[in-house]
């Protein structure tokens, strides 16, 4: 039984955060996005054939013909499509993998033969590792998840996410490290339909004179592979309606805007946990997704509306924000708040 601290690195504009992950035998160290939404474990490798991408550079690779554990599931494909619209298919092998001081042997490694160009060019990450609640995996014939090969290996069945604003992060497996909180943590049941980490909240407020909580029920999945956050329309349009200056962008279905010159006095957004009174604070720093002109007049909203996309989701922007644990036997999300140490 053991438990793992996996360093996370972020991608661009904190769009995701990457770990080094090791495959086979020989170890090979490929750099893998940790996702809470999803729950496929895929990697480019030397089965993967760049259309757009041809001639490199690439991203680390796994080659399964140089790790004498690596074996090929014959007949088994898989074919993952996310909610931005990539995709990526390919074949299935069995290796190990390894993070922090957890090994996991016979795991299923996810080949990549076809991938959407975004994935070729991205030459930082490798693939996905998914970590979400039940969701099964899109391999064919059907085997069981990383979750459910990894979960009986721990010490304890839970992992905690620490993300960083501009800084390395940290995913811990089968402990909770209360020294990362700044209070106690408030655990909210999974919904138990979603194989999602899907959390239920109520009431949400911002730092505005006239501060008032706003009812209104939701659920959201608590989603790492997600950079921002977007909620119902009618909090995250009550919200930007309060800042002033803010513009709704006419090329890009009128995501919000604002002016950069305004970012420091962005109010903060305030989540009152269902049945308690542990707020949660993002501040609204953490809601500036950087210029959205070239003259950097404007900056988008790391808090976007979540019409037209079939669930709430919130990413990374809320989650930097937070020490966040997930518990694998409840099937619950726990939140607390932390000290943020990165500049205004």
């Amino acid at each position: 039984m053991v438990y793992g601290l996996v360093d996370v690195h972020p991608m661009g504009n904190d769009d995701l955060y990457l770990a080094d992950i090791q495959i086979g035998n020989p170890p090979q160290t490929v750099k893998m996005a940790l996702d809470t939404g999803s729950s496929d474990v895929w990697v480019q490798s030397t089965d993967t054939n760049y259309r757009v991408n041809r001639n490199g550079p690439w991203a680390p690779q796994y080659h399964p013909k140089d790790s004498h554990t690596s074996s090929l599931l014959n007949e088994s494909s898989w074919d993952v499509q996310y909610l931005d619209g990539t995709a990526a298919f390919g074949i299935v092998y069995q290796d190990t993998i390894r993070f922090g001081n957890i090994e996991v042997a016979n795991a299923t490694v996810q080949s990549a033969q076809t991938m959407a160009s975004r994935f070729e060019t991205d030459i930082e990450m490798s693939g996905i590792m998914g970590l979400a609640k039940r969701l099964r995996n899109n391999i064919q014939p059907p085997v069981p998840t990383f979750m459910d090969i990894l979960t009986p290996l721990l010490d304890s069945p839970v992992f905690t996410v620490d993300l960083k604003r501009n800084a390395t992060g940290q995913f811990e497996f089968g402990r909770i490290d209360m020294a990362k909180a700044s209070d106690n943590i408030t655990w909210l049941d999974a919904v138990g339909r979603s194989p999602h980490w899907d959390v239920d909240f109520d009431l949400t407020s911002w730092t505005i004179p006239d501060q008032t909580w706003w009812y209104y029920r939701f659920s959201g999945t608590i989603d790492t592979g997600t950079t921002l956050m977007f909620l119902p329309s009618a909090l995250a349009s009550r919200y930007w309606y309060s800042v002033p200056g803010m513009r709704q962008s006419a090329e890009l279905a009128g995501a919000y805007t604002f002016p950069c010159a305004n970012a420091k006095q962005l109010p903060d957004l305030l989540f009152k946990l269902p049945g308690t009174e542990h707020v949660l604070t993002i501040p609204g720093r953490y809601l500036n997704y950087g210029p959205a002109d070239p003259k950097g007049e404007y900056c988008w909203g790391g808090m976007q509306s979540a019409e037209g996309m079939e669930i709430v989701v919130l990413g990374d922007v809320m989650l930097k924000a937070l020490f966040v644990a997930f518990d694998l036997d409840k099937q619950r999300v726990g939140f607390a708040n932390k000290v943020l140490t990165d500049e205004m």
